[in-house]
């Protein structure tokens, strides 16, 4: 075989023959129709995904998708005005989680000057949203970490809403640290503990008769849980916790306006998770038309006697829970319904009687009595 180069047989990559080879330029091929079509819909899809994300990012970090929705005008105008007034246990609680630690739902009612004050089981077994089913408290954690409309309290009250079928018309987020220097901050407030009760968990307790309570000692007071006998389940903690509401109430009533005025104003600042809906001329106006209301004219509502203890089995959150009797929640709705209806106290027998501090055989102590 001769080895001589013959530019001609290799002229698909030396088509001048001059024995330079080049490097073949293959050209891509060209998308067909088909192709092209797939991809401009999906460059608009992706596109469309984008926008929808920005906007999305927008909404949840505005203010207002931040903030609950106040409707205080729209529950004077019904002549009945919820409030959800709930705790948490903010930078201090030791385990600092965000779950609810205690939630009172006050239904006022400006015509006949009526309030009603209910209850709300921590651990009352409810329908959260799109969660599932969960302990009331867990809407607080879920809305504050889902990035769901008004976070933590929009959940919450949106929760309490459909669990009772009444609107929320606006909302009061207190921390323990706050809550102490409410107490702190109206000197204190009086106390008549109907039976002695003693917490081994913090090995601290309190006897029968009237104590006279700075702000830490009324923490104590409204959380002591680990206790044995009738005042160590939930249900006497919440009547208790109805008592300092109304201890305040009793030493509000007892302060200037312009001091009370001062106090609302101050609210505000108390701690970085105290926070409300209510604007602060709608708290001026909430006190001077209910800062005198009688106490006979306040209900008292335990929902011990409508509900009962059942065993939850999920693995993720075990132990006791609080469901109503008839597997819905029909009972909570009436009794809301007809919540002005009448003055009677709902509880059972072996509850405390919250109102007994008014009985005129029970001594008040002095207002500079010590601090205990």
């Amino acid at each position: 075989m001769s080895s001589e180069f013959h530019p001609t047989r290799y002229k698909r990559w030396n088509q001048d023959a001059s024995g330079k080879f080049k490097r073949p330029v293959i050209e891509p091929p060209k998308p067909t129709k088909g192709q092209s079509v797939i991809e401009y819909v999906l460059f608009a899809v992706f596109g469309g995904l984008l926008i929808l994300a920005g906007i999305a990012l927008y909404t949840i970090y505005s203010p207002k998708y931040q903030t609950v929705p106040n409707r205080f005008a729209a529950g004077v105008k019904a002549d009945r005005i919820n409030i959800l007034l709930f705790g948490i246990g903010g930078a201090d609680h030791p385990t600092k989680d965000q779950l609810a630690d205690s939630i009172v739902l006050i239904s006022l009612k400006p015509s006949t000057k009526q309030a009603a004050i209910v209850s709300v089981p921590r651990d009352l077994w409810v329908p959260i949203a799109s969660f599932g089913t969960h302990r009331v408290n867990y809407a607080h954690v879920a809305g504050e970490s889902s990035g769901y409309p008004g976070r933590g309290p929009g959940l919450l009250c949106d929760t309490v809403s459909s669990t009772f079928r009444q609107p929320i018309h606006g909302f009061v987020r207190v921390d323990f640290d706050a809550f102490e220097k409410i107490i702190d901050d109206i000197g204190g407030i009086d106390i008549f503990v109907q039976r002695s009760f003693y917490d081994f968990l913090f090995q601290d307790g309190f006897s029968q008769g009237w104590h006279h309570l700075n702000g830490k000692r009324a923490l104590a007071f409204a959380r002591y849980r680990y206790v044995i006998g009738p005042e160590g389940d939930n249900f006497a903690r919440e009547l208790r916790q109805q008592q300092v509401i109304a201890a305040v109430r009793d030493k509000l009533q007892r302060v200037s306006p312009q001091a009370a005025f001062q106090l609302i104003q101050a609210g505000s600042t108390l701690s970085s998770s105290t926070e409300t809906n209510l604007t602060t001329a709608q708290l001026i106006s909430l006190y001077r038309r209910f800062h005198d209301i009688p106490r006979s004219n306040i209900r008292n509502v335990s929902l011990k006697p409508i509900t009962e203890l059942f065993e939850v089995t999920r693995l993720a959150e075990p132990g006791m829970a609080v469901r109503t009797r008839t597997g819905d929640n029909r009972e909570l709705q009436a009794l809301e319904a007809n919540i002005f209806d009448s003055q009677r106290e709902i509880r059972t027998p072996d509850q405390i009687d919250v109102q007994a501090s008014d009985q005129s055989s029970v001594v008040r102590p002095r207002a500079s009595g010590p601090q205990t």
